[in-house]
């Protein structure tokens, strides 16, 4: 919906007791703004009326956007009956943006936004064969709800999961305070968590990893684990082996017949030892 005839009572307020709206705050000058419109565009259209897209151009809307106290753009408010119930700030890949709105309309009980729930793990893990997958995540969740003791499918959700929510994925793996050392799923969960939250920094297996992270954000894992591979070589100890620790990770949730695996493992292999 774009600013012409705009009305934020009509368009936005009592829309919102209809259906959830997203506020996307932009402007022209703004390139990551360019970026992110086309997502959000696309993923309006996917979910077909299910919610609603107001784009807010800050230039032509000042005194909404001074009223909502938008210091940086692009900026997306959530509004559902008449409230904000969410926002983040800055361009984001497509997936961050399917599997945020997908756990923002759970949480306000509106499942149908999310693609009907599959009662069979294997069909539903065949249908999202690629690493890391935000809708899958969701999936899982409704999965889990109703088949709360499937081990294999907890250990999916939280392997997809953690490439998006971290904190979450970990929170939902059993400790064992009286274990002497971390599980191996543990362990991995916690090395693709430091992946994440990397922080800035220079060198060469630093930029090699971030390079990375877009590259397993979009899907591309063979691109990612060529450049891990690489970090390795160059800087092996880099941020406590992140890179050996992020490549082991990759590799056990891929497991070792998938084609990736068989491609590269025994590359990186020869790296680490």
């Amino acid at each position: 919906m774009e600013n012409a005839a705009f009305d934020f009572k009509r368009d936005v307020v009592d829309l919102s007791f209809e259906k959830p709206v997203l506020i996307d705050f932009w402007a022209p000058w703004c390139g990551p703004c360019k970026v992110l419109g086309p997502i959000l565009e696309k993923l309006e259209q996917e979910d077909a009326g299910k919610w609603a897209l107001v784009k807010i151009n800050t230039e032509q809307e000042q005194e909404i956007a001074a009223y909502f106290r938008i210091q940086s753009i692009p900026h997306c408010k959530l509004v559902f009956e008449g409230k904000i119930v969410d926002e983040f700030t800055g361009a984001q890949s497509r997936d961050n943006i399917r599997n945020w709105l997908d756990d923002r309309f759970i949480k306000l009980n509106l499942p149908e936004t999310v693609e009907a729930q599959v009662d069979d793990y294997d069909l539903l893990v065949e249908d999202h064969p690629s690493l890391p997958d935000a809708q899958l995540v969701q999936k899982l969740k409704l999965f889990l709800s109703g088949n709360p003791g499937h081990d294999k499918a907890l250990q999916t959700l939280v392997q997809h999961e953690v490439f998006f929510d971290p904190g979450s994925a970990l929170h939902r793996i059993p400790q064992d305070p009286e274990a002497l050392e971390k599980s191996e799923l543990q362990k991995d969960l916690e090395a693709i968590g430091a992946w994440h939250q990397l922080p800035p920094g220079k060198g060469p297996a630093h930029e090699l990893l971030q390079e990375a992270w877009e590259h397993i954000l979009n899907r591309n894992v063979d691109q990612a684990l060529e450049l891990i591979i690489d970090a390795v070589n160059r800087e092996p100890s880099f941020a406590n082996e992140l890179p050996r620790r992020v490549g082991i990770a990759l590799f056990h949730f891929l497991g070792s017949q998938h084609p990736l695996s068989l491609a590269y493992r025994k590359l990186f292999d020869m790296a680490i030892y």
